[in-house]
């Protein structure tokens, strides 16, 4: 058959195939947005160009392959730089050569300057080997988890593959994520039905006319069914994309008694999105996703404010719930330790030099020893004693419990139950007593007299257990008197100890 003529038949002005072509391209989505088509299931675009000896032809007083070429480079600059591309030949390097199909540029390329450096060094040759070169870049897409568009532009009919179509057909099927469309010009009864074969069997369509003005209409026409498609694949993204998610915070029943509210802060720009009040031991928040800190606010006695510290940073997801579920330390204070003279309890984190939990002494001790909901972790726990305007002791911690263990859903319990009280002395002159770990020179505890008196000297001390060495500072005396050496404290036990002064 005459190829050229034919092609002359429909295409009659360079302006009117470069706006067919555009329209082509925009019909089978090249012009999305690029964010959808490739991160959000559109598919890429893949050209399949024709480079056999018939692209020599004429259409409209220019050779075919220089129309294609300065179509392709009026085109593809203007894509989106997101979209991705790829492009594949056949015909363009040996004359009567079923094999000569090359991949110019990978599929999923940005390359549109090299895409285009290889249309325009095609010079046209040899064979049609359309079902071949179909078959080498669906084996590309393989590896694809989105689907690929696929489009071959060809003015003639396959002349290497005996069932073009069944082969196609065999693609879809071994599944391949991939559409294929045929853009065919001129061809006649039997070529078309070929052609129009093998983009059904690839899940697309068939564009063909008669002339370039009824391929327009007919483009037309395919373009609105396109647009709708598109605009609905646009829809179902944006609602993806601003899906509300949820995060939900669970914790030890028990542990809810010592919480006054949460905190819930945006990470991007700190902002407070929301403040729980009374937080309950399962509860859900609606959260756009992103990034939030999760601030406790513990309670303390006598409506003073709350105890705050972040319980981490976490990550919500569109359309999914964000599990935070913590665990708790329980408290079990010996009842003849109750007394203890503590001015707040101390709860720190390994590993987290920024996770400080600070129940103060505010008039009593009631939220000192609660339950307290803490995520997963290893903790150590302390006290200091009181310091005030009466009481002169260091806020010095005396660590009571360490390594505890603290498990998701569960209560961690930490017991005291071992310390010690002095038996109150007749020499009333006593102004300081220290605790230190027996042969060392460091201190445990550390316990100064009132500004009013000696009282605090004489109250029990929860102190870890161990063996101790124990010193008191009389007044007037220039160095401490050991009043006390290997003082064995075990388990469970508050040592009454009588210094003899």
């Amino acid at each position: 058959m005459n190829r050229a003529s034919t092609f002359c038949s429909i295409i009659t002005t360079r302006k009117t195939l470069r706006r067919s072509l555009v329209l082509v391209l925009l019909s089978l989505g090249f012009l999305l947005p690029a964010s959808q088509a490739w991160a959000d299931g559109f598919p890429q675009v893949v050209f399949i160009l024709d480079g056999s000896g018939s692209m020599w032809g004429d259409a409209g007083g220019q050779r075919k392959i220089e129309a294609a070429k300065e179509v392709m480079a009026n085109v593809v600059p203007g894509l989106p730089p997101e979209v991705k591309v790829g492009l594949a030949a056949y015909g363009h390097r040996r004359k009567g050569d079923c094999s000569d199909i090359e991949i110019l540029i990978p599929p999923g390329s940005a390359d549109r300057d090299g895409l285009l450096s290889k249309v325009q060094s095609l010079s046209p040759k040899g064979k049609t080997p359309i079902a071949d070169s179909i078959n080498i870049v669906a084996d590309t897409l393989k590896a694809m988890e989105d689907e690929t568009t696929i489009v071959l532009v060809s003015d003639g009919e396959e002349t290497c593959h005996v069932d073009p179509c069944g082969a196609v057909k065999s693609l879809k099927a071994s599944g391949v994520k991939f559409i294929l469309h045929v853009v065919g010009f001129g061809v006649d009864a039997a070529q078309k039905e070929q052609l129009t074969c093998l983009a059904e069997a690839g899940g697309g369509e068939y564009f063909g006319a008669a002339n370039a003005e009824l391929l327009l209409s007919a483009l037309e026409t395919v373009k609105e069914d396109i647009v709708q498609k598109v605009e609905k694949a646009k829809t179902t993204t944006k609602n993806a994309a601003t899906k509300l998610g949820k995060l939900r915070i669970t914790m030890p029943q028990a542990s809810t008694v010592s919480l006054n509210t949460f905190k819930i802060l945006r990470v991007s720009d700190g902002k407070l999105i929301k403040t729980v009040q009374d937080p309950g031991a399962d509860s859900i928040h609606a959260l756009l996703s992103g990034s939030y800190e999760v601030i406790a606010g513990f309670a303390n006695s006598n409506y003073q404010p709350d105890s705050e510290v972040s319980l981490g940073i976490w990550e919500v997801k569109g359309g999914e719930t964000t599990d935070m579920q913590l665990g708790a330390m329980a408290i079990n204070i010996a009842d003849s330790l109750r007394g203890i003279p503590a001015g707040a309890v101390i709860i720190t984190k390994a590993g987290d030099d920024k996770f400080s939990l600070v129940t103060p002494y505010t008039g009593n001790d009631y939220y000192l020893y609660k339950t307290k909901p803490l995520p997963a972790g290893t903790y150590d726990f302390a006290v200091h004693y009181k310091k005030t305007y009466l009481y002169q002791t260091n806020e010095t911690p005396v660590v009571l419990a360490s390594n505890v263990q603290v498990t998701q859903g569960q209560e961690s319990v930490v017991t005291v139950d071992s310390g010690i009280v002095l038996k109150k002395p007749q020499d009333s002159s006593a102004t300081v007593w220290e605790l230190r770990p027996a042969g060392k020179d460091e201190t445990v505890a550390r316990v100064e007299g009132a500004s009013n008196g000696d009282y605090p000297l004489w109250a029990p001390y929860a102190v870890p257990p161990g063996t101790y060495d124990l010193a008191i500072f009389l007044e007037g005396m220039t160095e401490p008197l050991p009043v006390g050496e290997g003082l064995s404290i075990s388990n469970g036990e508050l040592l009454e100890f009588d210094t003899g002064l």
